[in-house]
């Protein structure tokens, strides 16, 4: 049995350790349950260490009414082929008390970062074409703007014509013509320094916390018989999670 000093969680995040990589390398190579029992304690102090202490620090940024959840490692097996029995990397998410929040993955291949919402029911749709034509749409263009600069991957539009209602030439067409809004970002295996943050990994990019509080704001959360469209959820944002889950 692992002593306390072994399995007391990191109260700040220090980045993920040469290790953590490894272990994920290693997971490629060997998915089965000798290997994960082999590592589990590079699993549970490198890898799910770091990252609950990273969500904790995020979580503080964003402030009150966040949902936190990591993904649990283990592939859910019953109605596939593929009988694997780990995922090859470690997701999380953070929803906020509307339709915005953040995604993280760790894995071999780096740190991927999504941001936003991925797909929106339809009243939230509503409400964000509503804000992106108003006033409030200037700031989000700009946040939007801004993340492209960073080099994020935003959303294309999903239509080829601004929706009815809505001027045909708007200035914020390209947003008026998606049914969602996200960015996201990975930042390669290569490049996370030598103590595993990388740069903005800790912050988890102060743009990307602004879209997210902004798609909040606009879109809030679906009505109860929608479709669930809440940032980073089941429906949202976490494509890779939810193709191995």
């Amino acid at each position: 049995m692992k002593d306390a000093a072994s399995t007391a969680v990191r109260t700040r995040f220090a980045g993920w350790p040469k290790p953590a990589l490894q272990f994920f390398h290693g997971l490629k190579r060997d998915n089965s349950k000798a290997y994960f029992e082999a590592h589990r304690q590079v699993y549970e102090e490198q890898v799910r260490q770091p990252m609950e202490a990273l969500l904790t620090e995020i979580e503080r940024d964003l402030g009150p009414d966040i949902e936190v959840k990591i993904f649990r490692l283990n592939r859910d097996l019953r109605f596939t082929p593929d009988k694997r029995p780990y995922k090859e990397h470690l997701g999380a998410y953070l929803s906020t008390a509307g339709a915005g929040g953040l995604y993280l993955q760790i894995s071999d291949d780096g740190l991927y970062l999504a941001v936003g919402s991925h797909e929106m029911a339809s009243d939230q749709l509503n409400r964000y074409r509503d804000a992106v034509a108003g006033k409030n749409g200037e700031k989000l263009a700009r946040i939007v703007g801004a993340l492209v600069k960073e080099g994020y991957q935003v959303t294309e539009p999903s239509f080829k014509r601004v929706p009815s209602g809505y001027a045909a030439d708007h200035p914020r067409g390209d947003l008026l013509r998606c049914k969602g809004a996200d960015g996201q970002s990975q930042l390669e295996a290569r490049r996370l320094a030598a103590d595993g943050r990388g740069e903005g990994t800790c912050a988890a990019g102060d743009q990307g916390q602004q879209a997210a509080h902004q798609l909040a704001g606009h879109a809030g959360r679906a009505q109860p018989r929608a479709r669930p469209a809440g940032a980073l959820n089941r429906a949202g944002l976490t494509q890779p999670e939810r193709a191995s889950r």
